[in-house]
């Protein structure tokens, strides 16, 4: 925050910082506005999460990912009953941040029984999700993969729903053709153009209504400058109208007011405007009087000379960047883009030469279709030569992609709404897969959804003649149906990328649980994003180099200048939100009688954050501001399951006070008129302990920073903020580093004097700035963002407002964000004491009322600042550098642990919601036979499972990913199926190895498409059974299998790392093991009866039995010699990362058998001790058996994992002479020149001159980094 130390009296100076002598103060509370919100009171009534998670895989080479992950929405959010059933669905990338969100969630759900279902979508690596199952504490599985976008999405559908009338159909493509590249170039010689001054004057008189005074511009000009100055006491105020007659610039009285009186400034500010001329025709300025009278007007208006270029943008443009160099050295040029409807969109106006010299550059995404208007203004222009180039490049989108993804977006959300699969068409016909899907699913009704009306005849005849359709195919059509089905007003927009990494994916996972539509902002012109980013343009304005802390606060064309009522630009702002509320309208999606809230995700780089304040309080908008959608599924979980993970926090139910400068004591009206007294500690801890919370209050960095990561459920923080250390031109925004401004030992609150006496007398001023007094100055820092996120880890789901200048235009949200916050209010701009402490306390007594944070900013905006939607008439807003944006989604509430109690969490594996039976869709068991054997087993075991006979094994094989345990009738796979599985041997070892339990039984011959080496051998000879692991699961659980049983033959040979389970004398005849994350058994055996009984309900039970797993082994060191000790050190742990404890480990180096040592937690260690390195050299085989009851036995060989190595001594022996006879060559050369046999170089002065250099570079470094306080702040 700002505040600035003048010589005027004490109440003057409260009256700068109020910005309004009697325009706004602080009432004790705010009314509530309606909330609609999915996730307590909207028409659905309740939400219930589910014991489960999908894992979608990201891709950055298709678009596979993206539909992926739109129809794995409809099993992650769906309805049933009035009630609305949530699990997270996420891309996976590992980051810290999903780290932090899957152990909270994990935490959750284990009151319930934890995590009982792991679904991964996409072409994961094994090693990551066997990592990630250890972190989740669950299996994933299963693992549904597929060649196209259609593949996937039917496999997910048949998973989840075993039948289903109704289907949702969107057309989906998997890889889009590049968009066309447009580049240009034009050049052009300012020579004896030099900047024209026209000085004029006029005359404005009487009160409230304006008097027009009007200039015309040479054609020449690029640039207009403007200074309109006069000598009375009289406050004028202005607005720049253009020849379209639309009011580009202004001021506002407040403004005027502090730049004209005496106490203020020492020479009165004349009114300004500095902008590019759009266009030729006279230009308009209206200035109006606060008081009857006549003034003397002396106006001078400089024309700095232009060139301009028009250049044509076609439709569906991604980027138009442009540059502009020249060639005469310390001058400076101005560079602005005009859009085809003549309006200023954006621009890079240097303030010095400094900024970037010879060179200015625009970046502007997603540019409105027609003919731009490149400007190039020469500032302060000579009769000199400057030659100057202009260049640009327009990308385009692919073709239709936004309504490829609009349409599958929203479908996913009607999917989701009906509780029904969806699915992919193409445009001109049913895929395969997906007619495939259909039929099982038992399709009747199809709605069809499809934005841009792409699809063709042949598509339409095939779904009437098979169907009954509902064609969407129109915006109207399709937001309608949505809020009808869900009655929220609630919206969701987003923007393309076109480069195979889109934000739909996320965003449309939030418009399902949010039941609102979803739309891309492009729109079919890129109207609304052009008006998005002409909200920007103002931010670009940074201080003066010459002038680098702006203490002269009015003189300056500056933020904190002359020019800082234009940041935002109030008329640019209107023009934002009037024109969304007409795109939703369009669209069908426009709620005229609530405040809607948004939820806008996308990266600052695409679009501003200037956009979202534009749309409150019309609009209650929140942003996601993730930069890559795998963060933007993480923000967006975190934020819809905020109700159930806020009690995971370990300081649920503390809040955090960081008020280090504030505003204590002070008088506040607000723009209703409503007077209060803020007191901006004692209003915010008094609300939030009205509601239960406890308070810990510090200012300490360290101290904070540990509040912080205690996961306390809110942090108010107030304090001063900067964008970087030093003032830049340009600024650093939306990027800047962030600083804060904190106390070096803790308090619990900033003070001017002391804890009792905090605002002093001195001043009076009612606010509390320690930097202002040199005795607090001294414990002043600064901690940047990437301090705080060095310093903080997994800090829970807070929510936050930080009332500090800038913070809003950093980092810093995204980072808190990232670490476990779900909302974080911050203004890109600077704020002043009073408003903004009103602003936070406001929003904190509206949130303890329970009202959403999305309704509680901008209720609080409404009163303290601009309302662009609805602005005040006749009279300026109480302020207008309010410009905080809601970081989350605008449904966020804060939640007190003992008032929001624990919501239990369903298992899904148990559920049934109407068709949709989650995960079940498909039978989890397969018997392959011919016969009854199978069937006669498992019936009464009332499992699921299909039966298949060699007829009928392409369907067998369609729906294997599905499948949780395959078994094989003995005899039928030589007799029926060794063709069949040879065929598909990738798909079937593709199954055991992604977790699939595949059990043949009654192997009579060999098995040639077995990855595994093993043999099988007839046998005349029949000896008894006997087992040889005899506590296995297979053998025990949930029955002891009889050891009477046929067999056909006994494996000759097996693979080492299977695990035998029983002989026929000493021949194995059953052998299991796990492969992948699945298992496999094989017998020769045929039971029958009794036995066949138990031993195929032990098949089907043996799925869920734990393994023993070999999680890491790793050697002492690497590089191992003859007679070293070496340390083998060996982790156990289950599937789902649970470690194995007193295992019976054995471990064999090659033959020989070592001593093992359990440590703890799964640790186990060998010790190999010098003798036998001594005496074995040579590579050696690593063996391990380890068995444990209850648990699948392990048996693992590690072909030459170890090498031991001879001592080299012929090696050392060689070397050594080698060494020994340069040495002696070295000393007899030296001996023969007569030279000194000092062994050190004698640079003393080369080390003496760097540790100089070195201090002198610290000592300047230490200059740099040093500032006064005082002066940085601007107070």
């Amino acid at each position: 925050m700002t505040h600035w130390r003048m010589k005027i009296l004490t109440s003057i100076i409260l009256a700068l910082l109020l910005w309004s002598i009697a325009t706004t103060v602080i009432p004790s509370s705010m009314g509530t506005h309606s909330s609609f919100n999915l996730f307590s009171t909207s028409a659905n009534g309740s939400q219930v999460p589910l014991r489960r998670i999908a894992l979608v895989a990201p891709n950055a080479s298709s678009y596979i990912d993206e539909f992926a992950y739109f129809s794995s929405i409809p099993m992650s959010v769906f309805y049933d009953n009035g009630t609305q059933y949530i699990s997270p669905l996420i891309y996976s990338s590992g980051s810290e941040s999903e780290e932090w969100f899957l152990e909270d969630w994990i935490d959750y759900l284990s009151v319930d029984g934890g995590l009982v279902q792991a679904t991964a979508i996409g072409d994961f690596s094994e090693s990551y999700l066997t990592e990630l199952q250890y972190d989740i504490g669950a299996k994933i599985y299963p693992r549904i993969t597929g060649i196209s976008s259609a593949e996937i999405a039917a496999r997910i559908a048949v998973s989840e729903w075993r039948t289903s009338g109704a289907v949702v159909l969107s057309p989906a493509r998997d890889s889009f053709q590049a968009g066309a590249i447009i580049s240009g170039n034009s050049s052009h010689t300012f020579l004896n153009d030099a900047t024209e001054t026209d000085t004029f004057g006029g005359t404005v008189t009487g009160v409230t209504v304006p008097t027009s005074i009007s200039f015309d511009p040479p054609t020449s000009a690029g640039w207009l400058e403007g200074s309109f100055n006069w000598t009375g006491n009289e406050i004028i105020t202005h607005e720049l109208v253009d020849p379209a007659g639309e009011i580009v610039d202004y001021s506002v009285y407040t403004q005027v007011y502090f730049s004209r009186h005496p106490a203020y400034v020492e020479n009165a500010v004349p009114l300004h405007f500095w902008l590019p001329k759009t266009t030729d025709g006279t230009w308009t300025m209206n200035l109006t009087r606060d008081t009857p009278g006549s003034t003397t007007m002396s106006c001078s208006v400089f024309y700095h000379p232009g060139f301009t270029e028009t250049v044509p943008v076609p439709a569906n443009s991604k980027w138009l960047n442009v540059s502009l160099n020249w060639d005469n050295v310390a001058t400076d040029l101005n560079l602005a883009l005009i859009d085809p409807n003549g309006r200023l969109v954006m621009w890079a106006p240097a303030g010095s030469i400094l900024a970037n010299p010879g060179r200015e550059s625009i970046q502007l995404p997603y540019p409105m279709e027609g003919d731009w208007v490149i400007i190039a203004s020469w500032m302060d222009a000579t009769n000199e030569q400057n030659n100057i180039g202009i260049s640009w490049r327009i990308s385009q989108l692919p073709t239709n992609i936004d309504h490829y993804l609009e349409s599958a977006s929203n479908a996913a959300v009607l999917a989701s709404l009906l509780n029904v699969p969806l699915l992919y068409v193409e445009l001109n016909q049913i895929p395969e897969v997906t007619q495939w899907a259909l039929d099982r699913l038992g399709a009747t009704d199809i709605w069809l959804v499809d934005s841009g009306d792409l699809q063709q005849t042949g598509l339409v005849t095939d779904l009437t003649g098979l169907y009954t359709l509902k064609n969407l195919n129109s915006y109207g059509a399709i937001t309608g149906n949505i809020t009808a089905l869900s009655g929220s007003p609630d919206v969701v927009v987003t923007v393309p990328t076109g480069d195979n990494n889109e934000f739909f994916g996320p965003a449309a996972y939030s418009a399902a649980a949010h039941g609102s539509p979803i739309l891309s902002l492009c729109g079919d012109d890129n109207q609304m994003t052009t008006r998005a980013q002409e909200t920007w343009a103002p931010y670009l304005i940074g201080p003066e180099i010459n002038n680098i802390y702006v203490i002269n606060k009015y003189e300056n064309r500056a933020e904190n200048g002359w020019y800082d009522e234009r940041i935002p630009n109030k008329y640019s702002m209107m023009k934002s939100v009037n024109d969304f509320e007409n795109f939703l309208a369009s669209r069908g999606a426009y709620n005229t009688t609530v405040a809607q809230p948004c939820v806008i995700v996308a990266p600052m780089s695409l679009l501003p954050s200037s956009f979202d304040r534009s749309l409150q309080s019309a609009f209650n908008p929140g942003r996601i501001p993730a930069e890559d959608p795998s963060t933007a599924s993480i923000l967006i979980s975190r934020g819809l399951l905020h109700r159930y993970l806020f009690l995971i926090a370990d300081s649920a139910g503390t809040a955090l006070t960081s008020m280090y400068a504030y505003t204590d004591g002070a008088q506040f009206v607000d723009n209703s008129l409503h007077y209060s007294v803020l007191y901006q500690i004692e209003n915010s801890t008094d609300a939030l302990e009205s509601v239960g919370f406890e308070i810990e209050s510090h200012v300490g960095a360290t101290e904070t920073f540990n509040g912080l990561n205690s996961q306390v459920a809110f942090w108010s923080l107030s304090t001063h903020g900067t964008l970087t250390v030093l003032p830049r031109d340009p600024p650093d925004r939306p990027y800047g580093q962030g600083y804060i401004s904190m106390r070096s030992t803790d308090s619990p609150y900033g003070f001017e004097e002391s804890l009792v006496v905090r605002e002093s007398p001195a001043d009076s001023d009612k606010l509390v700035n320690p930097v202002s007094f040199s005795a607090e100055s001294s414990n002043h820092i600064l901690r940047s963002t990437d301090e705080l996120d060095a310093s903080i880890g997994n800090i829970g789901s807070p929510i936050v407002i930080l009332t500090a200048c800038l913070l809003g235009g950093t980092d810093m949200p995204l980072v808190l964000m990232q670490h476990g916050a779900v909302a974080v209010t911050a203004s890109p701009r600077t704020v002043y004491f009073q408003p903004a402490g009103m602003l936070a306390v406001l929003v904190t007594q509206s949130l303890c009322e329970g009202n959403t944070i999305g309704d509680a900013l901008s209720a609080g905006l409404s009163l303290t600042s601009s309302d662009y939607a609805y602005p005040l008439v006749g009279r300026d807003p109480r302020d207008y550098a309010n410009q905080q944006i809601l970081f989350g989604d605008p449904s966020i509430r804060l939640y007190e642990p003992s008032t929001s109690l624990h919501v239990q969490a369903l298992d899904p594996s148990s559920e049934v919601f109407g068709n949709h039976v989650p995960g079940r869709g498909v039978s989890s068991i397969a018997a392959l036979g011919a016969s009854s054997y199978l069937p006669d087993a498992l019936a009464p075991l009332t499992v699921d499972f299909d039966y298949y006979e060699s007829s009928n094994f392409t369907d067998f094989i369609s729906l294997l990913p599905l499948r949780y345990t395959v078994i094989v009738e003995p005899e039928t796979l030589s007799l029926f199926f060794e063709e069949d599985f040879a065929s598909h041997s990738s798909e079937i070892i593709s199954y055991i190895h992604e977790g699939g339990v595949l059990a043949i039984l009654g192997i009579a011959g060999p098995l040639g498409w077995a990855p595994w080496p093993i043999t099988f051998g007839n046998t005349t000879d029949i000896e008894p059974i006997s087992y040889t692991e005899e506590s296995h699961p297979l053998l025990t659980i949930p029955n002891l299998v009889n050891t009477t049983s046929d067999y056909y033959g006994c494996f000759d040979s097996v693979w080492s790392n299977f695990t035998v389970l029983a002989v026929a004398g000493s021949s194995p005849v059953i052998v299991a093991g796990t492969y992948g994350s699945g298992k496999v058994v094989l017998t020769t055996t045929s039971p029958n009866g009794t036995a066949r009984d138990d031993f195929v309900e032990n098949v089907v039970n043996w799925g869920s039995a734990p393994s023993v797993r070999l999680r890491t082994i790793s050697l002492s060191q690497y590089i191992i010699w003859a007679g070293d000790r070496v340390v083998v050190t060996i982790r156990l742990s289950d599937l789902e990362g649970n470690p194995i404890e007193s295992a019976n480990l054995r471990l064999w180096l090659n033959e020989t058998e070592l001593s093992v040592i359990e440590d703890e937690n799964g640790f186990y260690s060998v010790t190999v001790n010098e003798t036998w390195t001594a005496n074995n050299v040579g590579l050696f085989d690593i063996v391990l058996y380890v068995s444990k009851s209850g648990h699948d036995t392990l048996s693992l060989t590690y072909e030459r994992y170890l090498l031991v190595r001879p001592f080299p001594w012929i090696v050392i022996g060689i070397l050594g002479g080698g060494v020994a006879a340069v040495v002696g060559g070295w000393v007899y050369l030296k001996h023969k020149r007569g030279d000194s046999f000092s062994y050190q170089k004698d640079d003393s002065r080369d080390s003496r001159s760097k540790k100089q250099e070195k201090e002198e570079e610290k000592k300047r470094k230490e200059e740099d980094g040093k500032f006064d306080a005082k002066e940085f702040f601007g107070v």
